[in-house]
This record gives C-alpha cells, structure tokens and sequence, in this order.
C-alpha cells in the first residue's frame, strides 16, 4: 500500500491541475484499461477533467470499455498534464510518446520491476512504483482506500460501481485468475468481496470468442514452431504476422512450459513471452528476459515474472534465438548452438549442451 508520505505527495501533485490524460500503453490490457477507468472516475469525483489515450486495445480490454460504458482516444492530444499508467517506458505508448517531451507534468503509476526510472527523471516527472503490487489496479484501490479514509470520497459524486468493476477486471486477468496472486492481491480482494463483488462479475467481460485471423495466427504458430529442452523444461519459439501474445499462450495450453513468440509486420517487430508457474518458481524472470533481448530488436521490453514482450524496428529471428540463450543461462545451462525443429523422426535439441 502506499505510504502516508507517499499518497499525501501524490494527492497533492493530481490536486494541482484541473485536466488530464492518462495514457496508457500499445494493446491496452484489462488491467491498464481498468485502472484508468478507476483513476478517471476518483479525479472527476474531485472536479477534474480526464481523457483516456491509447494507441490500441485487446479484444478484453475493448469488451470492458464497452461494459463500462467508456470511451478513449486513440491518437495524440495537445494536453500538457500526463498520467502514465501501467507502462513502464514511454516508448510503450507508441504514437502517445510524443506527448511525454512537451508535457508540463508527467506522472508514472506503475507495478512492473523493469520500470525504467530513467525515462522518467526531470523537474515535470513524478513516478509512483509499487513492485509489490501483482498489478496497477492494485495501487489504484489503495489510492481509493486512503482517498476515502481523508474524507476525499463523496460516494454520492462517485460511480463505485465502475470503479470496483474495472479494478477487479485489472487484478483478475494481471494475475492469471489469481494464479500469480499474493497476500497483498488476497487482501485487496477481501475488500472488494466485502462489498458485494465476487469474480464472477467480471467472468462475462472475459469471454472473447476468437476471430478467424486469430485462429489462424494460432494454428501458424503451432505450425512453425519450434522446440527446445532444456534442463527439464519444454520451451517454444514460433512467429506470426500478429496475435503474438495470444499464439504464445496458446503455445503453452497445448504442452510447452515457455513459449516465445515473434511478430514482424515490416515496421514494427514484436516478441511475446509467456510461462508457467513452475518455471517462474525455478526463478526465472521474463521482463528481465525481454529487457535483454530489447536492443538486440532496437527497442525496449518489459512486463512480469511469467508474461513480458519486447517492441523493436528489426531482428526478430535473432532475438527469438537470444530469448532462448537467455534463458538457459538464467537456468545456470548453456546452449547448444542451433536449433533443432520438432519432427516425429527427431528427437527434442537439449540445450543443456550434454
């Protein structure tokens, strides 16, 4: 939770402007989407006026605007006041990232441990950072908590409703329905159950029939995919046109462990990664993965323990072929040199070198 240094700052900084844009990053998941809805609704309970900004938005995140009845915009604006949430580099906000340099007043809330302070140093910028949170919608409650334990919360002016709605979607899908939960994500749910709200409020919002360019994208990455093993652990390479995200966690429901996934459109390149809870717990990190492979693809990555990605211009194939270098060396292994695709003649290539 934030501390009572911490909110006081906080309070003060947002109380200071009258308008605002919180900006969030490319693919908006539910938990930027549903913190922002939050955010939004605890500043207009203030007197301010808020806009929301992203480039793009998954199919969930889309379902949960929808539901709510928000809207976004969806290229730059001439604000000067920026809230960033849930995104850990400017360069994650796509075209949005030109706001950031003639912005008066930049403000980072985030959870993500590849949070780059960098980024984010001079006069205009504050940043807020919870790494022990398992998602933004986390830190937005406990602003919400303190907001109403200072008499900051009108309930009459303020839709708790929304509020509960969209960071109970945003703690749901960060953690994997609760796979990758802790204490703290336990505590924050009491609270909300508390109040009426049980996960099976947000059960319909998450339930997207996939198009057929999405099943497409699937099947193609099952198609060249290829496989490696290392130490005891089955891990997956593929690429696609679009859907990374989805085809890596595709990848891992029929069987691999790690999957990692490659997409090149011409003039972006984007790599998704994605494993399970038995591989996190041998202590493997794949926002640290992707903020290694980032330069080797000219660009920047981030994310969780067991879900990240990586934006860049070039070198996809070669930063499929690093996230595979990388983890091996994370799992104290080395590798083999070249990959080896899955047949039924051929045996799985051992990356432990032996």
């Amino acid at each position: 939770m934030l501390s009572n240094v911490e909110y006081t700052r906080l309070m003060e900084i947002l109380l200071r402007q009258d308008q605002y844009i919180i900006l969030l990053h490319q693919n908006a998941d539910p938990d930027a989407i549903g913190s922002a809805i939050a955010l939004k609704e605890l500043l207009k309970s203030q007197g301010k006026n808020v806009m929301i900004g992203t480039e793009t938005l998954n199919n969930l995140s889309k379902n949960l605007l929808s539901s709510l009845g928000e809207f976004i915009v969806t290229s730059p604006t001439d604000h000067k006041n920026l809230i960033i949430l849930d995104t850990s580099t400017p360069v994650q906000l796509g075209s949005f990232e030109s706001m950031v340099e003639k912005a008066e007043v930049v403000i980072s809330i985030d959870h993500h441990e590849t949070f780059d302070t960098n980024k984010f140093r001079g006069t205009k910028y504050t940043y807020f950072i919870n790494k022990e949170r398992t998602s933004t919608a986390e830190i937005i409650f406990d602003i919400m908590l303190k907001m109403r334990d200072e008499g900051l919360l009108n309930i009459e002016n303020t839709n708790c409703d929304k509020i509960i709605r969209g960071i109970l979607t945003g703690i749901v899908t960060d953690t994997g329905h609760l796979r990758f939960s802790d204490v703290n994500t336990l505590k924050t749910l009491i609270h909300i159950f508390k109040r009426g709200y049980h996960i099976s409020d947000v059960d319909e919002l998450l339930r997207v029939e996939d198009d057929i360019s999405k099943k497409i994208a699937i099947l193609k990455a099952h198609q060249r995919m290829k496989l490696y093993s290392v130490s005891d652990f089955i891990v997956a390479t593929s690429n696609v046109s679009s859907c990374e995200a989805l085809a890596a966690k595709a990848i891992l429901s029929t069987g691999a462990d790690v999957a990692f996934v490659g997409a090149d459109n011409g003039s972006e390149v984007r790599i998704s990664g994605r494993a399970k809870k038995a591989v996190i717990d041998r202590g493997i990190n794949l926002a640290k993965i992707m903020s290694q492979v980032a330069p080797i693809i000219g660009g920047e990555g981030g994310g969780h323990k067991g879900a990240a990605g990586a934006n860049g211009k070039t070198n996809m194939e070669e930063g499929l072929k690093k996230c595979i270098e990388f983890f091996v060396q994370d799992l104290g292994g080395q590798s083999n040199g070249e990959s080896l695709e899955y047949t039924e003649e051929a045996e799985i290539q051992d990356c432990w070198g032996t």
